[in-house]
């Protein structure tokens, strides 16, 4: 079990989920070295609707909560716990932010923008190639699972 699982996510199997489930703790200390931490409060936006930033987050402590926009404000549709990532969709498609991601709890993240995924990639092309294919199998879980049931999608 790696520590990128994602608990909170039940549409799929246990362990189908997880973000480089066979990876190293010398490949995860590699991905967390080209990352930046950012601290974040209860309260505060991780990312913002329609903001354009391709970041990729992973969730290292803390909760979040995925709001969309609703009638008379925001509407709670996921809740993010520590092992989860977020951003993967705008980190691909460079597409405005989907919904407003918040903090619940304190929250520690490590911000991996498109810059520093270039520089993993020219240090370790084959660990950022993983990365890559992982993200990819993570969005297209995350589309099903949005397929089957509108509410469940929280990729941002």
């Amino acid at each position: 079990m790696s520590f990128f699982d994602y608990p909170n996510e039940a549409s799929a199997s246990p362990g189908a989920v997880s973000l480089l489930a066979d990876a190293t703790d010398e490949e995860w200390a590699t991905v967390l070295g080209h990352a930046r931490y950012r601290r974040f409060s209860p309260g505060d936006a991780v990312v913002t609707a329609g903001a354009r930033d391709q970041s990729l987050y992973l969730v290292l402590e803390g909760e979040l909560e995925v709001l969309a926009p609703h009638r008379r404000g925001h509407r709670r549709i996921a809740s993010i716990a520590a092992g989860s990532v977020i951003g993967e969709l705008s980190f691909f498609d460079g597409g405005v932010r989907s919904a407003l991601v918040r903090a619940v709890t304190q929250a520690l993240l490590a911000e991996l923008s498109r810059a520093e995924f270039d520089a993993l990639a020219v240090a370790n092309p084959a660990l950022a190639r993983r990365l890559l294919f992982d993200l990819g199998r993570i969005l297209a879980q995350r589309l099903r699972a949005a397929q089957r049931d509108p509410t469940a999608a929280g990729g941002n």
